[in-house]
Formats: C-alpha cells, sequence, structure tokens
C-alpha cells in the first residue's frame, strides 16, 4: 500500500537494521579473533556457511512466500530469527563462550541476509515506479545514518565508559545494538500494511522446477550471465576484505577502538558522498563505463591500502576507500537495470540480491588460509591476505569488459 506511514516504516527499518550490523562488523570480530584467540579461518568461515545457507533457502522461502503468504510474513520471521540469534550470540560473548558465539553468530547472520530478500522487494508495493529511485535513496540515507548512530552508541560501551555485564569491552558493545534493533524493528513489523493475497494452491515440485526454466532463459542473455559472475567475484573480495577489516588494522597498527570508530565514520560518511555522485557519473558517461572504472580504481587503492606503512596515509586513504564503496554499490544496481532482459526484471533483481547478500563466499576461505597459515609473518599476513583477494577483483573487471555497452544499445543480448 502506497502510503506516507508505510513509506516511513520501511525506511525506519533500514536504520534498524544497520545499527546491529555495523557494531556487530566492528566489535565481534576482533572480540573473537584478537580477544579470544579464535583463528582467522574459522571465523571467516561463518561466512561462508551463511552464504551457502541463504543460496539454498532464499530461491524455496521466495517461492513459498509468494503462494502462501505476504513479504512482511517473511520478514517477521527472518528479524526475529536474527533477534534471537544475535541476542545468543551476545549472551555468549559476555560469558566468554567463544565457540557458541561463532555458531550463533552464524545463524544469526544468515537470518538478516535472509531478511532483505523480503525486505527489498517491499518497496515495490510502497512506492509507484516513478518514485522507487527516491524512495529507495530514503532507505540509503537511513542505513548510512543507523550506521553513524550505532557506532557513536556503541563507542561508550567499548572505552568503558558504561559497563553492564563487567565483560571484555568489546562483548559489552553487542547486545546494547541487538535490543536498539529489535526496539526500532517492531514498528514495520506490527504496523506495515502490505496488500493481501488470495493464498493458492503450491505444487513444490513443479514450482521449482518453474524457477529452474525460467532461470535458464534469463542466463541465456550473455550480459546477464557475465554481469552476475562479475558481480559476484569483484563484490566478494570487497565484502572480504570489509568484514576483516578491523582485525587487520588491530593487528597491523594496533590503534584503539575508538580510532577506529572515527575511521569508519569517515568512510561511511564518503561511502554516502559516493553513492549520490556516482549516480550522476553513470547518468552521464553511461553505466559500464563507470562501473569499470571503478574496477580499475579498486585495483589501485586496494593494493595500496595494503602496503602503505604510514599510518596518516593509511587513514587519508581508507576514507578515500568509501567513495568506492558508495559508488561500487549505486552503480552496480544500475547495471542490472539495464541488463535485465525486458519482462524479466524481478528474477535479474532475485538474483542479483542473491549475489550481493551471498558473495562472501570464496573470498572469506582464501583470506582465512592465507592469514591462519602465515601466522609467523606477522602483520604482515594482513597484507598479503588483502593483495590476493585483490585478484578476485582483476578476474572480475575482466568478466565485466563482456557486458554490453548501454551507450551502444538498449536490446538486451
Amino acid at each position: 500500500m502506497q502510503t506516507r506511514r508505510n513509506i516511513f516504516l520501511w525506511t525506519l527499518y533500514d536504520f534498524a537494521n544497520s545499527v546491529v550490523s555495523v557494531v556487530f562488523f566492528l566489535y565481534f570480530s576482533q572480540w573473537v579473533v584478537i580477544d579470544r584467540g579464535i583463528s582467522d579461518f574459522r571465523f571467516n568461515l561463518t561466512f561462508t556457511t551463511a552464504a551457502v545457507l541463504l543460496l539454498f533457502t532464499a530461491p524455496l522461502t521466495g517461492v513459498l512466500l509468494d503462494k502462501f503468504l505476504r513479504r512482511i510474513t517473511g520478514l517477521r520471521y527472518a528479524t526475529l530469527f536474527t533477534v534471537i540469534f544475535y541476542g545468543l550470540c551476545a549472551l555468549s560473548a559476555v560469558y566468554n563462550r567463544e565457540s557458541d558465539a561463532l555458531i550463533f553468530f552464524t545463524l544469526g547472520f544468515y537470518s538478516y541476509l535472509l531478511s532483505f530478500t523480503f525486505y527489498t522487494p517491499l518497496i515495490n508495493d510502497i512506492a509507484p515506479v516513478e518514485r522507487r529511485g527516491r524512495i529507495s535513496g530514503f532507505g540509503i540515507a537511513a542505513n548510512y545514518l543507523g550506521q553513524l548512530i550505532g557506532l557513536i552508541i556503541a563507542l561508550p560501551f567499548s572505552n568503558k565508559t558504561f559497563i553492564l555485564f563487567n565483560a571484555a569491552p568489546r562483548a559489552e558493545t553487542l547486545l546494547p545494538s541487538v535490543v536498539i534493533f529489535s526496539f526500532l524493528s517492531l514498528p514495520m513489523l506490527l504496523f506495515f500494511r502490505e496488500p493481501k493475497r488470495t493464498p493458492g494452491k503450491i505444487s513444490l515440485g513443479a514450482e521449482l522446477k518453474n524457477t529452474f526454466q525460467e532461470s535458464k532463459t534469463l542466463f541465456i542473455f550473455p550480459s546477464v550471465a557475465f554481469f552476475l559472475a562479475s558481480y559476484f567475484l569483484f563484490n566478494d573480495a570487497i565484502l572480504t576484505v570489509i568484514n576483516n577489516f578491523p582485525i587487520a588494522v588491530e593487528q597491523i597498527w594496533g590503534v584503539s577502538d575508538t580510532t577506529k570508530t572515527y575511521i569508519a565514520l569517515g568512510i561511511i560518511t564518503t561511502s554516502a558522498i559516493g553513492g549520490v555522485f556516482s549516480g550522476m557519473l553513470a547518468d552521464r558517461f553511461g553505466h559500464k563505463r563507470t562501473l569499470m572504472w571503478i574496477l580499475v580504481g579498486w585495483l589501485f587503492i586496494m593494493p595500496l591500502i595494503a602496503l602503505l606503512t604510514n599510518f596518516t596515509l593509511f587513514v587519508i586513504s581508507t576514507i578515500l576507500l568509501g567513495f568506492w564503496l558508495g559508488a561500487n554499490w549505486t552503480v552496480s544496481r544500475s547495471v542490472m537495470s539495464y541488463v535485465a532482459p525486458p519482462g524479466k526484471h524481478n528474477l535479474a533483481f532475485a538474483y542479483f540480491g542473491l549475489a550481493e547478500r551471498a558473495s562472501s563466499f570464496i573470498g572469506p576461505i582464501v583470506w582465512g588460509l592465507i592469514v591462519s597459515n602465515l601466522v609467523s609473518m606477522g602483520s604482515y599476513r594482513y597484507r598479503i591476505a588483502t593483495l590476493a583477494i585483490t585478484g578476485f577483483i582483476l578476474l572480475g573487471l575482466f568478466t565485466f569488459s563482456h557486458v554490453r555497452d548501454d551507450r551502444k544499445s538498449h536490446i538486451a543480448v
């Protein structure tokens, strides 16, 4: 239903989930690897495991919801499990039960990823086609604002200004973020109104077969296949570096969590700016050309950050990296929009969303193996891992070069 209330609730939910995601991103990784001594490989397996679970379950849950229930129903369950598992993870961290915390984090992260397969398509119900870009922009703005607020809220717990459980400071940050997420997500889950649909009968086998046939038809279009493969590769590299960023900064530079928080705030700010301006550049110079230059930029900035030995230059380069982060996700979505063949946009974006959320697949394994097997090299192993992961971006760039140019033809081939 296209109401102002629904738009507000949808935007508020994006704000809420970003609070918990940014706190777990910055503090849980450091607590489990640095404070509790879990290997980088075991930690990175959590992302691969969650990605595999999502790949196998998201299409099935989507089929079932389309036939029986509404998207908001799926979002309610996914959010409930996110709160439960992240909450159990936070409590396990407080009581120094790192193995339990890893299991609950994996399940919580999977539930968090799954929630977006229900949340994102709801924009089709709250906004007409001509306003979806603007409403999506509201969501992105709320997401960045939520990350900023999440980091600010967690800061007094990480520097021991506030103490709840007399536990490790990084462990103290987690449960407050879960509580805030659960509280702020309630309005969406309770009051959002989705158009009613009449439940239909379903043959699960027939629906899966139909989905498989439709997917085969979609991937007949070379640009779709090349772009999704490319996106999976370079996004895998980017997400792997992001997920391990707090650990790498700690191991290489040994700076405080307060300093890391300020760096993260800088990255979030430049990401928001990069997302806005990259869309303008893509409209003017072409979406494929713009994304090509973004990927080339990654090939320079990733090794630069890995090799810098001056902390001031590192901070400047890392904050500049935020421009590439925002640009990467903004222009990738616009590329998917023009390569998707007529009549198959929903299916194409379903696979794009799956690739976007589940692409932390191979990269975490490569990163974990390098870092865990080169312990004798000290902090240099994180620099080597970053350089190795850059290879995925190079492969993604090569694959993306086979995608048709939006400036030359508007016919899907």
